[in-house]
């Protein structure tokens, strides 16, 4: 059975690890002032999409996290640490200061590398049109691999998701029409 990526208003999630569901677009932030200011700087490299994958993987460090907090940009920047979700969402956030929102979002799926696990990265339109993977976990001169399997995407005009999504990252879209064509919450 092939399932359509649906768009929606929204999605409400536990992002927080607080038992409360918070509204996943208002992660992406590309007009906090600090994002602002880095991706002004950023945008004058040669290469200003590599030069933010560059800026998040140098600035912060990988720290895995009891539970799944997802971190606003500052909330990053602040601890300069964060997992796969705090640094595609900074990472999104800057790059949205110069890609519109149709062109960049988080994307959340399963990465499948030997063993599958939950995983987020950035993903774009390429110069070619295509699907463009960045992994917000390492350097732009990082070479991919495993298969990147997307549940969900989002930035902070657009919500995404497959009907498999919802279910398995427990998800409450907002706005539009859920699997059965029921109006969603």
């Amino acid at each position: 059975m092939v399932t359509e990526l649906r768009l929606y208003e929204d999605a409400l999630a536990n992002v927080r690890n607080d038992r409360n569901f918070h509204p996943v677009r208002q992660l992406v932030q590309p007009n906090d002032p600090l994002v602002r200011e880095i991706a002004s700087v950023l945008s004058q490299a040669e290469f200003p999409v590599e030069a933010a994958q560059d800026f998040i993987n140098t600035f912060t460090s990988y720290e895995p996290e009891p539970g799944d907090i997802w971190r606003t940009p500052a909330e990053l920047f602040e601890r300069k640490a964060g997992d796969c979700d705090d640094k595609a969402i900074a990472l999104c956030s800057l790059l949205r200061n110069y890609l519109p929102a149709e062109e960049v979002f988080c994307a959340f799926g399963v990465w499948e590398h030997g063993v599958d696990e939950g995983h987020m990265w950035v993903v774009m339109r390429g110069e070619d049109g295509n699907d463009r993977v960045l992994e917000s976990t390492a350097g732009s001169d990082h070479v991919l691999y495993g298969d990147y399997r997307l549940m969900a995407m989002f930035n902070d005009q657009y919500f995404f998701t497959y009907p498999e999504g919802v279910k398995e990252f427990n998800l409450y879209p907002v706005g539009g029409e859920d699997e059965y064509g029921e109006e969603a919450l």
